[in-house]
């Protein structure tokens, strides 16, 4: 199969080349949109994949580069045939139990049951359907026995529920939709309170989903996390009920950043891992699914975005959210949200040492408390940063035993009338020093900004890795280790 790369990526390197330089140099006056649109930015991180995609497309209407999404309708080819066929993509394994059928704009999940199949959305016509949707669920074994058991549609928009009235008239299946999005569907839908906005289990056709409304891009959109299985392993995955907002609707638009911030606090709570979403270029997907069908799945699967990459994505989004709502409204004033991290230091956790580094696209998290957790015993420690960010506890924690216990630290989260911080947390098992010192000699020479180069083995912090570094690390070691 040919793969096709779309000339959007044109247009999306402009966008990268003009966000980072407004992150890299502010203005002095900046509007409440600008500052939404930098921290939108900042809150990346280094992630490329996540700029390109994530960052440019929930921003594209405070960007003012709706375009990319525009341009990115012509791909929504629904017959597999004509000058735009490239765009349809075969029915693509994308987890153990879950299938893609679509195409490059827009397309639907087909998620495998002990007693049958559950879809989530429902395609753009009844021909799509017919022609696309039912050969790949006859090719999982669909039948009278294993039948279509239900539908949820993320929202009533015709790219999602067109093929809808033909799956309930022919395959039988009951069709979930938000009530707000129910009024005078063909398919008679079975619906989910919009007006309750609460996170709760509901089980469709069997399965077990946690669903959550989100209003904004419709009135009706409803956002789901569902467990699957990748390689064996259950993991948790989000499928947004909305990706876009609505272009100049201000009580929409404050609509869709509520139900954002719901979101968040969703995919926190369930400790969310992958994503589904329907239009799959938003977050990066479409890019994914070029990556299974030319090289086959990774492990884990190339939808396993990883928990904190999932939270930055929602993060990213409120920023956006707030950035047009801002340029709609200027009476809107919103703290700014700040993702943060936390790194453990170089030489830690030891037996007897514990220090991390709390920062977020700003820099470094200063004043803060932070709290070191022993996991088997519960024991704790306090620790506050100081103007680097670093947290050390005091003497008296510990010691614990090297590659046995494991130490977690977090960082509850602040906020003042200009920034939320975010909560962050850490993990690592208590070590020797050994890895970090031999990293440490293997990155001699290594300066800032040079692929070698990792700032928590630059003791110093003088933005190069060297002799001095290394032997302070050795100085840090547990009393008596020797390392191979």
């Amino acid at each position: 199969m040919q793969i096709h790369r779309f000339p959007l990526s044109r247009s999306i390197a402009v966008l990268l080349t003009a966000a980072l330089a407004a992150a890299a140099s502010l203005a002095v006056a900046q509007s409440r949109t600008d500052i939404h649109r930098d921290a939108a930015t900042r809150n990346v991180g280094n992630d490329p994949f996540m700029m390109q995609y994530a960052r440019a497309f929930y921003c594209n209407l405070a960007d003012d580069n709706n375009r990319i999404v525009i341009e990115s309708r012509g791909w929504n080819n629904t017959t597999g045939t004509g000058p735009n066929a490239e765009y349809r993509i075969p029915a693509t394994q994308i987890f153990d139990d879950v299938w893609f059928v679509g195409n490059h704009y827009v397309g639907q999940y087909l998620i495998k049951t002990a007693d049958g199949l559950v879809q989530v959305d429902a395609g753009n016509t009844a021909n799509e359907v017919a022609t696309f949707n039912f050969p790949a669920m006859q090719a999982l074994g669909l039948s009278p026995t294993y039948p279509l058991r239900a539908v949820l549609l993320t929202h009533g928009h015709r790219d999602h529920d067109g093929g809808a009235a033909w799956l309930r008239t022919n395959l039988g299946a009951e069709i979930f939709l938000g009530s707000a999005d129910a009024s005078n569907k063909p398919y008679a839908p079975t619906g989910i309170d919009s007006t309750d906005l609460s996170m709760r289990q509901m089980s469709i056709g069997g399965k077990n989903f946690w669903i959550l409304p989100t209003p904004g891009h419709t009135a009706g959109s409803t956002s789901s996390v569902v467990e699957v299985m990748d390689h064996g392993k259950p993991v948790r995955v989000l499928t947004n009920g909305g990706q876009s907002m609505s272009s100049n609707s201000i009580p929409a638009v404050a609509s869709y950043l509520d139900s954002i911030e719901r979101t968040y606090a969703m995919v926190k709570a369930l400790n969310v891992e992958g994503v589904m979403t329907p239009h799959i270029y938003w977050d990066g997907e479409g890019e994914k699914m070029r990556e299974i069908l030319a090289k086959g799945r990774t492990v884990p699967s190339q939808h396993v975005y990883g928990h904190e990459s999932v939270v930055r994505q929602m993060v990213i989004a409120r920023e956006c959210s707030a950035a047009w709502l801002s340029r709609l409204d200027a009476t809107t004033v919103l703290p700014v949200w700040r993702y943060n991290t936390l790194e453990f230091q170089h030489a830690s956790p030891l037996p007897t040492r514990f220090s991390v580094k709390a920062s977020n696209g700003w820099g470094p998290l200063a004043h803060q408390a932070v709290t070191f957790e022993h996991e088997a015993s519960g024991a704790s420690c306090v620790a506050t940063t100081d103007a680097s960010g670093v947290a050390t506890c005091a003497s008296g924690f510990g010691p614990f035993r090297p590659g046995i216990d494991k130490v977690n630290v977090r960082f509850a989260g602040a906020s003042t009338n200009d920034f939320v911080d975010l909560p962050a947390t850490a993990s690592a098992v208590v070590g020797n020093g050994c890895s970090d010192l031999a990293a440490a000699r293997s990155a001699i020479g290594a300066r800032e900004g040079q692929p070698r180069y990792v700032a928590r083995l630059d003791a110093d912090g003088n933005g190069v890795i060297d002799v001095r570094d290394v032997a302070s690390m050795s100085r840090l070691m547990a009393s008596g280790t020797r390392c191979n």
